[in-house]
């Protein structure tokens, strides 16, 4: 019953936007009645939390595969295996991550957006290292660690984007290779 009203709340926020999830809304959609919602849940945001916390965690899985992936390429082909998995993840949980990062215009507390971005970055962090290590043997461990935080957030923001900010008629596959170049620029060595 728990996927059940889950699955309607997806439906819910997919088709008519976060505006539309309320508790009558999802018992309706799933068919039951709003008491089925409430012993499952205390409230609609209960409910955005624990699809939120599901996107994350897939969205995390598929990045350490593509990371996983990415390994044993050279940077450039690495650099986009890492930004076209990540924002391949982030359009297939883009309702969610819609929902949640507009939070603070709904009932639904804001630390969700917070919350989210950081569990996806804290499950790249230990695969994060990998490929800028392998890749830049010239940076001391502090410069290292310096890459590795501005090239992750560098390269979520800009997935994010992609995924969910594309402006009508853009080319995404050429907005993911300009940023996976921008990613490989930072992970290979000055001349």
């Amino acid at each position: 019953m728990r996927r059940r009203l889950l699955d309607a709340a997806l439906q819910l926020i997919t088709k008519r936007g976060i505006q539309a999830l309320t508790t009558q809304a999802i018992a309706d959609t799933a068919h039951v009645s709003i008491g089925t919602v409430y012993r499952y849940f205390p409230d609609r945001a209960g409910i955005l939390a624990e699809l939120v916390d599901e996107a994350t965690r897939d969205i995390s899985f598929e990045l350490v595969r593509g990371v996983s992936a990415a390994m044993d390429r050279d940077v450039p082909d690495a650099a986009h295996i890492v930004v076209d998995t990540l924002t391949t993840a982030y359009e297939k949980h883009a309702p969610i991550l819609h929902a949640a990062l507009n939070s603070s215009s709904f009932d639904i507390p804001a630390y969700l957006n917070h919350t989210a971005m950081d569990e996806i970055e804290r499950s790249l962090l230990p695969l994060g290292n990998a490929i800028p290590s392998r890749s830049r043997p010239d940076l001391d461990a502090k410069q290292l660690q310096d890459l590795v935080f501005v090239t992750m957030g560098v390269t979520s923001s800009a997935c994010l984007r992609i995924a969910l900010q594309r402006p009508p008629g853009s080319d995404r596959d050429a907005m993911v290779a300009l940023t996976a170049r921008m990613l490989a620029a930072a992970l290979t060595p000055p001349p």
